[in-house]
């Protein structure tokens, strides 16, 4: 899998969870525990701009620069410790399916910010020849 595909579905994801945060804020809160509604529609904001950036990062079959990835990278895994360290804490994600469905996600997008590492461009700016 290339990097541009990792990307890629690193920005659909994003907009997915983005969309679902944004339209139904009070939902989503609801099945994590105690979050505020309006918390998860920024953070649905934000996940859509971060799409929208992951996208414009592998626009026209452009290798994305070193410091994108580490950039996307880098927010993918404070997601993944920011959800761990809610669960763990108790704080407001805290129903049973909240805490699968937020470990589920994590997982994902762990995968997906490892992928991203694995696959980081060169400091020249050219692509990994092989992984």
């Amino acid at each position: 899998m290339t990097l541009a595909t990792v990307l890629r579905l690193n920005a659909a994801s994003c907009l997915g969870f983005g969309m679902l945060f944004l339209a139904m804020p009070g939902v989503v809160a609801a099945a994590l525990g105690t979050p505020p509604a309006w918390l998860i529609a920024v953070l649905g904001a934000g996940l859509i701009g971060n799409a929208a950036l992951l996208w414009l990062s592998v626009r026209g079959g452009r290798v994305p620069r070193r410091a994108e990835v580490l950039f996307f990278s880098i927010g993918d895994a404070i997601w993944v410790a920011a959800t761990l360290a809610l669960i763990l804490s108790g704080v407001w994600i805290v129903t049973p399916g909240g805490r699968v469905a937020a470990l589920a996600v994590a997982v994902m997008v762990g995968a997906l910010g490892f992928a991203q590492r694995r696959r980081l461009p060169n400091p020249d700016g050219t692509a990994r020849s092989s992984l």
